[in-house]
């Protein structure tokens, strides 16, 4: 899983965070046979049990999309599309192994922060974007 970046940007490890409550107000608009899978700290989200995309939660601020490039950047990674918009910033970028898609949304007061894993498709790695571009927060739900 290419989990460095949003690793790096977070600064935090997945191991620290605990479970995700089993109610939650994130309303993850998944594609047909898509599935999402709740784990620790986030979920797990993709084609017939293929893990493509992981999100996860956190109460940072959104960051700019120049510096969400940046961070990809200084990962030695190629930038090959950076998108930005109200409430949304993502990067699509090329390492040796292969694409990938980092991308951050603002719902309510979280940002839901999306890491494509390695071995993604194009189409999963577009799927996946649009995924995290249209994530939304049932405000009917208590955080």
């Amino acid at each position: 899983m290419r989990r460095w970046v949003a690793m790096l940007v977070l600064g935090v490890a997945c191991a620290e965070k605990a479970a995700p409550e089993p109610r939650s107000g994130l309303r993850v608009p998944l594609p047909e046979g898509w599935k999402a899978t709740a784990v620790a700290g986030g979920l797990h989200v993709g084609p017939n049990s293929h893990e493509t995309l992981q999100l996860e939660s956190t109460a940072r601020d959104l960051p700019t999309v120049e510096a969400l490039a940046a961070a990809v950047e200084r990962e030695k990674a190629q930038l090959i599309k950076k998108e930005s918009s109200p409430g949304f910033v993502g990067v699509r970028y090329r390492l040796a192994d292969g694409e990938g898609f980092l991308g951050v949304r603002e719902t309510g007061s979280k940002t839901i922060w999306c890491s494509t894993a390695r071995g993604a498709t194009a189409e999963e790695i577009d799927a996946a974007a649009s995924v995290c571009r249209e994530l939304s927060w049932d405000s009917s739900v208590s955080e």
